[in-house]
């Protein structure tokens, strides 16, 4: 079984038609997918921002069990996973996979290793780092290769493309979003690339995953992938689709229904055409588990797409990207097996992308180490009937974000630590007159997802033992001893 899981960047629950009837962007390939596939209707990144989110898919563990709390690593920050915790590379790396990183990273790199003599043993700072050195990624935490760019406040970086830099700097934003840079040193003290490209650096790493598939499949075989004849392989690739700047290729402008954000949408879905049918063209489809979700909702420009063109990417949600309201972290989900997933169908069952890990480790009949995944089930036998599942069915799951902020989920009932799910999305006021919600004075919110999917009334002064119930709980699972390290 091969594994390909494309992790898209801030899109939102109703950005892909298989989820909204309403929506207005075209998603054909993810159409597709889903057809072919299974839909988890009720499926959670592990955080409402980027960084935690994507600590949490490769490694099966919340990030707030460490010191990673708060917003995402800056230039210069060590690698966000230790060196001793299994993630779905090295736990796939053991089984015999070939393992490959392709897209954004932001969890951290081998600074240090780039750091200049003078510094080395030393906090890295962006003016410490000898930027004609390589730094490694992926490959610190089990991926035998890795593409990625680095992203840290407003610049963008990759591996491969260091230069030197002198002391002048500029930034500037043109052209509906798109960035330039010329040689120096920002303002905030972060390099930047006079020749980094948005719109082809996404080109680019699609056509790496697709180059990946190939070598593969035998079809275009090349040595700097690091593959092994006959080996399963895991790509894990991670777009910058649809994340602020919207920087659609040309082919895309134009395409769909709702603006420049629409159109870079469609290339994302584009992006999962082109590996299904590099799949397909090299007779791995068959035995490829496809797993598509998001680190995330939709970031706060998304308030301006109902007027402009009627599209909510939130659907019928309420919260976006920061928020613990649902929106903020109910992503789509489909998982595509077609050996063992012959038509596609829905689920229902409450799905976190921490349970990935365990997921894949159940089917391949893999051991995780006792210390490693340890906030992760499995679902496995949803797409394999005969698959027996390591741990109970989830019951519940707890949603954080950047404020240090939580709620949590138990059945049909969500709590959320404070009068307020909002996070700094600033959901406006005729969002919330147009959808219905009850104002409130309550310092704890408490709803019931069965009867209220949108939140709109809080239960805590009708509720008020359950929602007491549920915050000790919370306080509980917070204060649960933690692994040292990361």
């Amino acid at each position: 079984m091969n594994v390909v899981l494309i992790y898209a960047d801030d899109l939102g629950y109703g950005d892909v038609e298989f989820l909204n009837k309403a929506c207005k962007i075209p998603t054909p390939h993810l159409n597709r997918l889903a057809e072919r596939g299974i839909i988890f209707t009720d499926a959670h990144a592990s955080d409402t921002i980027c960084s935690p989110s994507r600590y949490g898919i490769l490694t099966g563990r919340y990030s707030w069990r460490t010191h990673l709390k708060k917003g995402n690593p800056g230039l210069g920050a060590q690698p966000w996973i230790s060196a001793n915790r299994d993630t779905m590379a090295s736990m796939l790396a053991r089984e015999g996979y070939d393992t490959a990183a392709i897209g954004k990273w932001g969890l951290g790199s081998d600074w240090a290793a780039a750091a200049r003599p003078e510094r080395r043993g030393h906090h890295v700072l962006p003016q410490d780092i000898d930027y004609s050195k390589p730094v490694h990624s992926g490959r610190c935490v089990g991926f035998s290769y890795d593409d990625v760019h680095l992203w840290y406040t407003r610049e963008y970086y990759t591996t491969d493309r260091y230069k030197r830099y002198n002391e002048k700097h500029m930034w500037e934003e043109t052209d509906g979003g798109r960035w330039y840079f010329e040689n120096g040193m920002s303002e905030g003290g972060d390099p930047v690339f006079e020749d980094f490209d948005m719109e082809e650096a996404q080109l680019r790493y699609i056509k790496r995953t697709v180059e990946y598939i190939d070598s593969k499949g035998g079809t275009a075989r090349q040595a700097k992938f690091n593959q092994r004849d006959g080996a399963p392989f895991f790509i894990y690739y991670a777009p910058h689709i649809p994340h602020f700047p919207h920087v659609p290729a040309k082919p895309f402008i134009g395409k769909s229904r709702c603006g420049i954000y629409g159109d870079f949408v469609m290339e994302l879905d584009w992006a999962v055409g082109e590996i299904t049918t590099a799949l397909e063209r090299n007779g791995l489809l068959d035995d490829t588990m496809i797993i598509f979700t998001s680190d995330n909702g939709p970031e706060r420009q998304c308030y301006e797409y109902p007027e402009s063109f009627g599209h909510y990417s939130m659907g019928d949600l309420r919260g976006i990207k920061r928020d613990v309201w649902e929106g903020g972290h109910r992503t789509p989900f489909v998982v595509s097996y077609p050996k063992l997933i012959k038509k596609g169908r829905t689920c229902n069952r409450m799905v976190s992308q921490l349970d990935i890990i365990r997921t894949v480790a159940d089917m391949l009949g893999a051991k995780l180490p006792k210390h490693a995944a340890e906030d992760s089930f499995s679902f496995a036998s949803e797409i394999d009937p005969t698959c027996r599942e390591s741990k109970p069915r989830r019951d519940f799951m707890v949603h954080h974000t950047a404020n240090d902020k939580y709620a949590l989920r138990k059945g049909d009932w969500i709590l959320v630590e404070g009068s307020s799910g909002d996070c700094g999305s600033q959901e406006p006021e005729w969002f919330r007159k147009q959808r219905g919600v009850v104002p409130h004075h309550e310092e704890v919110e408490l709803f019931n997802l069965k009867t209220d999917p949108q939140q709109l009334q809080n239960l805590y002064a009708s509720e008020p033992e359950r929602a007491r119930d549920l915050l000790d709980e919370l306080l509980r699972l917070k204060k649960s001893p933690t692994l040292e390290g990361h």
